[in-house]
């Protein structure tokens, strides 16, 4: 008895077989999908961003945001926040407080609580300090001002601190974000 294969019977193994290699394949694929922790995506990989909190300060119709304190490369710390007015005239930042004209930026601070220690802004060569410059210090009727200043980070392992801006009573237990 001799074994002969027609093309029409060849191609039809050979269907099945292509069938059956890509269902085996789709099998697969969906089993390792299933059993793989399932993907990150960007937003859940970042750290949820802390709720901005907004304080009231000595100046009438001023509020001040703090929006995060983030730890970045080479060993500093960033603040980030905003100044608003809410008033319906200009408010003179730089001359309202104790700031005489300085750039209000230096008299940002923080202090690492869990070993009492204060942190000043980081200051540059000449002396200016890494910062959004307040330097005469002007807001208008209705405007905001977004700010930013650089610190030393505090050590490993201070998880919170307590951030004091102008004006503004102090936000504790503010988590640094990583």
């Amino acid at each position: 008895m001799s074994l002969i294969i027609s093309n029409t019977h060849c191609r039809m193994y050979l269907l099945f077989f292509t069938l059956f290699l890509c269902f085996s394949g789709v099998q697969a694929a969906v089993k390792a999908q299933d059993e793989a922790p399932p993907a990150d995506s960007k937003e859940e990989t970042q750290k949820a961003a802390p709720e901005p909190v907004v304080e009231d300060t000595e100046w009438d119709n001023v509020t001040v945001e703090f929006k995060e304190a983030k730890l970045t490369s080479g060993g500093t710390l960033t603040l980030k926040f905003k100044y608003s007015n809410s008033g319906s005239d200009p408010i003179d930042i730089s001359r309202v407080g104790k700031f005489d004209h300085d750039d209000v930026i230096e008299h940002v601070y923080f202090v690492d609580t869990a070993n009492n220690k204060k942190y000043l802004v980081v200051k540059d060569t000449e002396g200016k300090p890494l910062g959004t410059n307040l330097k005469y210090f002007v807001l208008g009727a209705g405007e905001s001002k977004n700010a930013w200043a650089k610190f030393p980070a505090p050590p490993e392992g201070v998880e919170t601190i307590t951030i004091y801006l102008p004006g503004a009573p102090p936000i504790e237990d503010v988590a640094i974000v990583k």
